[in-house]
């Protein structure tokens, strides 16, 4: 009897998610895109004990290849973006778009 309680008393909440602008999200692109670009990003490590204030570091496969800065200069474009494509933060800024309105479930 308790769970279905609980059941209706879910039912009738209301989820409450941000909501967002396409200029909003065109900014968060924009600073995701510049954090992790050039020939020093800011989610490099750094200092002694190596350090990056990006939290997805530890995760990230571009660390442990090729130095992408030297990369592109060897690569094909395609070699370039297959490899990209596995960084935690090219995935997630192919989720941000001027169509996402809604950050949260659902």
């Amino acid at each position: 009897m308790a769970s279905t309680f609980r059941n209706r008393f879910l039912a009738n909440r209301e989820v409450r998610v941000a909501s967002v602008s396409e200029d909003e999200v065109l900014l968060l692109w924009r600073a995701l895109m510049a954090y992790r670009s050039g020939s020093r990003p800011a989610c490099r490590a750094t200092g002694k004990p190596r350090r990056s204030p990006c939290p997805l570091h530890d995760q990230c496969p571009r660390w442990s290849g090729p130095d992408d800065y030297l990369a592109i200069m060897e690569e094909t474009p395609e070699q370039t973006e297959r490899r990209r494509a596995a960084w935690p933060c090219t995935r997630l800024g192919d989720l941000l778009s001027p169509e996402l309105r809604r950050i949260g479930p659902g």
